[in-house]
């Protein structure tokens, strides 16, 4: 039987280093591919189209949502995120496991479809460290700022949504903690089961 990747998904507020944990996660592990979001915000310093997300007009968001292209989809300080059907079959169908990186909002559409995965939610070690972050990368001004603290300390309280939850007190540490919940959840029996081909080739069954 042909194996399917694993999802996994990584939320966690504004500021809390989820992005920059994503990337050294697709550097670790090479059968781990993104599912590149689609959103209408405005491209940063730094981010690279088709890489970081794709981005896109307000119209065509609208339109490929029109036309149920999107997964999940959500709105997020004025502005649309969403992952395409699209982004997550390409890979996930050729057995490599698969990176959603979503806010809270994407998680609990996932879990309204029973979507199966490894949920990891990522939080800041404060909220004080959260604001630090968020001001550093000199994109928003103080009014968003304050308006993604305030959006943060919300998405932190669902946190039971999750599987697991770990603090962002250092990248590496928290990379490092993300693979091994990857490696455990990939042993269990339960995920096993479709690639019991392997045990009986073992056997010599």
């Amino acid at each position: 039987m042909k194996k399917v990747g694993l999802p996994i998904i990584i939320s966690a507020p504004s500021g809390t280093g989820k992005t920059t944990t994503c990337k050294r996660l697709k550097q670790r592990l090479p059968n781990l591919k993104i599912a590149t979001s689609h959103t209408t915000r405005k491209i940063r310093k730094g981010e690279t189209q088709g890489v970081d997300y794709f981005f896109i007009s307000k119209e065509e968001f609208e339109s490929k949502k029109n036309n149920n292209d999107f997964l999940e989809w959500a709105e997020v300080h004025r502005e649309y995120y969403g992952t395409s059907f699209e982004a997550l079959d390409k890979h996930r169908q050729n057995g490599f496991d698969i990176l959603l990186e979503l806010d809270i909002q994407g998680v609990n559409s996932l879990r309204n479809m029973d979507f199966e995965g490894i949920y990891i939610m990522i939080l800041p070690p404060s909220i004080e460290e959260m604001a630090k972050r968020l001001k550093k990368r000199g994109t928003e001004t103080e009014e968003d700022i304050e308006g993604r603290l305030k959006t943060g300390k919300e998405e932190i309280k669902d946190y039971k949504k999750h599987d697991y939850v770990i603090t962002n007190f250092e990248v590496e540490e928290t990379v490092e903690s993300i693979l091994a919940i990857v490696r455990a959840e990939k042993s269990r029996v339960a995920r096993y089961i479709p690639t019991s081909e392997d045990i009986k080739e073992l056997l010599g069954l």
